[in-house]
């Protein structure tokens, strides 16, 4: 260990109570909508009767409209939260962080020996994957809006459809849930990355990763 790295911690305030609540929402809605979709699928595989996979099918809907207005208050709160629920501290293509993600790769290649880069806030590489993943379920709330709309008249779905012939509407359904299963898949490939990560700086740093969620405070070295 270097002489200037300091095993004394400090406790930071990081996370506001309302990233807090709104991650925990999102979340929870995120994988009630996968399993219900998973299950909706599973069953249609299984040759399951319409009349019993509907019900499913219109919870993921009404879930869904849940999902796009606390997503949309998570997309507002980037604008008005604290510094580190905001947008800057999740972009990362700026050159500070773009120089901690090319050490957090090396960290990780290196077979996790030394140290991270150091950061308060979001993790630069996970960044990465943070903004693909807000711009993936900007995706799952237009399509499932439209298809909303599609299969249980729901608005404002069904008033972005009006005017469109049957085949049409048909053509488009068919579409759009090809994209919403595909960004199913992203989303539960991002779920298992995010789990593996948020264990793998937990043990490695020892900073209270994992619990900074729940009380939003992180336990940093004193020389970071």
């Amino acid at each position: 260990m270097p002489l200037n790295e300091s095993k004394e911690r400090v406790m930071v305030d990081v996370w506001d109570w309302q990233t807090r609540a709104l991650h925990w929402i999102n979340a929870l809605l995120i994988i009630t909508l996968a399993l219900l979709m998973i299950g909706k699928e599973g069953m249609e595989i299984l040759g399951v009767e319409k009349s019993v996979r509907e019900p499913v099918k219109r919870l993921h809907a009404y879930l869904g409209y849940v999902f796009v207005f606390t997503f949309f208050i998570r997309v507002l709160w980037a604008f008005a939260g604290n510094k580190y629920a905001r947008w800057s501290d999740i972009w990362p293509f700026k050159r500070d962080r773009l120089n901690a993600i090319a050490r957090n790769i090396r960290w990780y290649l290196s077979g996790f020996k030394g140290r991270p880069a150091d950061v308060v806030g979001h993790d630069p590489l996970a960044s990465i994957f943070y903004v693909a993943l807000f711009l993936v379920l900007l995706s799952q709330a237009g399509t499932g809006i439209i298809l909303a709309g599609a299969e249980f008249k729901m608005f404002p779905g069904s008033m972005l459809l009006s005017g469109l012939g049957a085949q049409t509407v048909e053509a488009l359904k068919d579409a759009l849930e090809e994209a919403h299963e595909a960004g199913l898949l992203f989303i539960l490939f991002f779920l298992g990355a995010h789990l593996l990560g948020m264990i793998v700086h937990e043990v490695s740093e020892k900073n209270g990763l994992l619990s900074s969620m729940v009380h939003g405070k992180k336990y940093l070295r004193k020389d970071e």
